[in-house]
């Protein structure tokens, strides 16, 4: 088997579809049908369904695709080895995590550690959406208080992420908010329609309060939600560490202090294969010896 070919698989298995492989691969279309048909050939063995413009891996596709894995991070893995005897080389560690935690408080403590790692490089991908481009290796390892739960995947606790509930003490006043009940007189700040946002508050009051949502805001981001709830536009429900400054300030506070909503979980995820990368070890090392309290969460 050719190794060019197996790249090209290799990405193609990832991306199953022609013209992003290419792009990733910088060559031309025709270039990835021609590697493909060659390595089929060489094999004599079919490695992708395709059924119009979906295409899936064959039993030996992904029997083949295993094998990439292994054979295209050990050289991957090699290379960030042998990078350290090189003058001035830099490794990059692309990391993945939710918008907010990424923007607010990622970014804000991790200068210490490219501080000890000059020879790293960082890039960041924030999103709410992970799962996909850590499996095509868009990114090296994410960040996430969803879980995912395969088997190529390794998963690394960090910490507990505590929600709480805001409004401006004005609207509070205005709208004399004090018991659950009155949520259905107000608008409820939510990032859906559903209030699957809201699922960790819903979850932690008595059933028989929770037909009180009745005026759902839709606001797609959490920053959005925070700047309506000091708008006085309704009462919102945001991880804690978002508000830290404004209830300290007390430009937002909590309605509901009594109710102690669920935690979600923040952990890290990467490729098993990865966890081998000695960048990769360094910054997870970091991000896990970091106290929960300098992050801002509980």
């Amino acid at each position: 088997m050719d190794l060019y070919h197996l790249k090209t698989f290799f990405v193609l298995a990832k991306e199953k579809n022609f013209t992003q492989a290419a792009r990733r691969l910088f060559v031309t279309q025709s270039a990835v049908s021609h590697a493909i048909k060659k390595l089929e050939s060489s094999i004599d063995t079919p490695l992708f369904i395709r059924q119009g413009k979906t295409m899936d891996l064959t039993p030996a596709g992904h029997i083949l695709f295993r094998s990439c894995e292994k054979i295209f991070y050990e050289i991957e893995k090699s290379d960030q080895e042998i990078s350290t005897y090189r003058k001035k080389a830099l490794v990059t560690i692309r990391i993945g995590s939710t918008v907010e935690f990424g923007a607010s408080i990622l970014i804000n403590h991790i200068k210490p550690f490219l501080d000890t790692h000059p020879e790293i490089h960082l890039d960041f991908y924030l999103s709410a959406d992970l799962e996909i481009p850590l499996l095509r290796d868009e990114v090296d390892l994410i960040i996430d208080c969803v879980a995912h739960e395969l088997p190529s995947i390794e998963r690394i606790y960090l910490f507990q992420e505590q929600y709480v509930t805001i409004a401006a003490p004005d609207f509070l006043e205005r709208h004399q908010i004090s018991g659950i009940d009155d949520l259905a007189q107000v608008n409820i700040l939510s990032s859906d329609k559903h209030l699957a946002w809201w699922r960790n508050f819903i979850t932690a009051i008595p059933e028989d309060k929770r037909s009180c949502f009745k005026n759902v805001v839709q606001i797609n981001h959490i920053r959005g939600i925070i700047n309506a709830a000091m708008s006085g536009l309704g009462i919102g429900f945001v991880p804690k560490y978002t508000v830290i400054r404004e209830l300290e300030e007390k430009s937002l506070v909590d309605p509901f202090p009594q109710i102690q909503p669920n935690a979600d979980h923040f952990n890290i995820f990467i490729k098993k294969e990865k966890l081998e990368f000695i960048k990769n070890k360094a910054l997870i090392n970091y991000l896990t010896q970091i106290k929960p309290s300098e992050f801002g969460v509980g």
